[in-house]
């Protein structure tokens, strides 16, 4: 655990912030806040001290360890609450039903889904409340529909979650996620000018944050750009646009990764067919305008 600001500490998740797993952010005081629990099993560490637990959304690398914490409070967007109140609300969410749902909880690394009873249901605006420090939740939907970060106000810190730093960028990848409204949330929080930022994936970012960001964001529209040139080249189905690999350059054989895939560039297609950039064929394949 690092001290970045005082009573705030970022709490590095194994495997170097990597997918399963997923940093935290820990505020201290007579009432101590833990934010997402995907950091690693040395949470454990921390379950008799930690009153109330915050998620950012319901994926499973931000609420892998939840069930360390029996006595502490749970808290999550509304919108993402069936994500992790039942099984049936995280397939519903994720549309993992429709693939191999073992060999996802393999790529996890968690053995099957374990609920969550949720005490209060954050909105937009809401104050957490705490001894210390102010944190404003701030709904940031397009990862997740109840996607949320949290503004901790005293320091114009914020814990921005999968609106992340990484090189991956933005992922947008289950039924109810919207690349246009993942713009939207990183505009806004480019709008908030924050003087430090920290995700789930990557450092604490100190310096240079709008333009981290902004090529962040960039890779929503070189990915658009992936697209439009292959459909340049020839017309073809979605099917054939995921075996290009856009997004994920390499899909392990894995039925999940594909099905992201898929996910994300039909999305991308639905927002060119409405803008009026490609156009859906009698036979069924995309073409550039």
């Amino acid at each position: 655990m690092e001290e970045i600001r005082e009573g705030v500490w970022f709490v590095a998740a194994e495997n170097r912030g990597k997918y399963p797993f997923s940093n935290s952010l820990y505020l201290e005081g007579q009432k101590n806040i833990l934010i997402d629990t995907g950091t690693g099993s040395f949470l454990k560490d921390l379950s008799a001290k930690t009153d109330q637990v915050v998620l950012s959304h319901y994926h499973r690398d931000h609420v892998k360890y939840n069930h360390f914490f029996k006595a502490a409070s749970f808290s999550i967007h509304s919108a993402d609450a069936p994500g992790v109140e039942s099984e049936q609300g995280f397939y519903r969410l994720s549309g993992l039903d429709n693939v191999n749902v073992q060999e996802y909880w393999n790529m996890v690394g968690q053995s099957d889904f374990g609920p969550t009873k949720i005490d209060t249901y954050l909105n937009e605006g809401d104050i957490i409340e705490h001894d210390r420090f102010k944190i404003r939740v701030l709904h940031l939907p397009g990862h997740t529909p109840g996607h949320c970060g949290f503004l901790i106000e005293d320091y114009n810190l914020v814990f921005a979650a999968d609106l992340d730093l990484n090189r991956f960028g933005p992922w947008y990848g289950n039924p109810g996620s919207d690349p246009e409204q993942f713009r939207h949330s990183i505009n806004r929080l480019r709008s908030l000018k924050p003087e430090i930022m920290v995700t789930g994936h990557s450092k604490p970012a100190l310096e240079n944050i709008d333009q981290k960001i902004a090529d962040y964001a960039a890779i929503i529209d070189q990915r658009e750009e992936s697209i439009i040139e292959y459909l340049r080249k020839q017309p073809c189905t979605l099917d054939q646009l995921v075996d290009q690999k856009i997004i994920y350059r390499r899909q392990y054989e894995q039925t999940a990764l594909r099905y992201f895939e898929k996910n994300m560039i039909h999305k991308h297609l639905e927002s060119l067919l409405k803008r009026g950039i490609a156009a859906k064929t009698e036979q069924g394949l995309y073409e550039a305008l």
